[in-house]
């Protein structure tokens, strides 16, 4: 993945799907932020890679389908998001209930608009794959941008 993200020129987007995840690194942060503690200082890895995408042009988009009521670990999430976006990255919000499109059933990310990986998790939110998609990338990218049009920009939601 680092490589994907390196190479791209144009575009990164991210389609989460996932309700909660489990990520190594974040159960420390998540924790921190049920007990009420502040947020911590400094960046995450995320945000480093944003660091250097974002300042040579690279536009970083991501919409997150959401169910509601938004489980613990999006509400907590959305507070990352908002850290995220003052790296620049884009983050739109789309309620499942208001999601009637034809979208892939698997979280995805698609680089520059040729290459797609498929991210496939248990049922505990655990990355159990990556999988590069051979072939077109076209249903992805109208995936994208439908999506995309659909979203609510992060701001706007917050703000509801």
């Amino acid at each position: 993945m680092g490589e994907l993200f390196a190479s791209s020129t144009r575009d990164v987007f991210r389609l989460e799907l996932q309700q909660a995840y489990k990520v190594a690194g974040e159960e420390a942060r998540l924790a921190a932020w049920r007990a009420g503690a502040e947020w911590p200082v400094g960046i995450t890895p995320w945000q480093e890679r944003l660091k250097l995408l974002v300042p040579r042009g690279v536009r970083m988009r991501r919409v997150h389908i959401v169910e509601l009521p938004m489980s613990e670990y999006v509400r907590w999430e959305m507070e990352s998001y908002v850290r995220n976006a003052t790296f620049g990255e884009e983050i739109r919000i789309l309620p499942k209930r208001q999601a009637s499109l034809t979208l892939p059933d698997l979280d995805f990310w698609l680089f520059d608009e040729r290459t797609v990986v498929l991210m496939h998790y248990n049922d505990e939110g655990v990355l159990t794959e990556r999988e590069l998609l051979q072939g077109d990338a076209q249903a992805y990218v109208l995936a994208r941008d439908l999506a995309w049009r659909a979203a609510q920009p992060l701001a706007s939601w917050r703000d509801e």
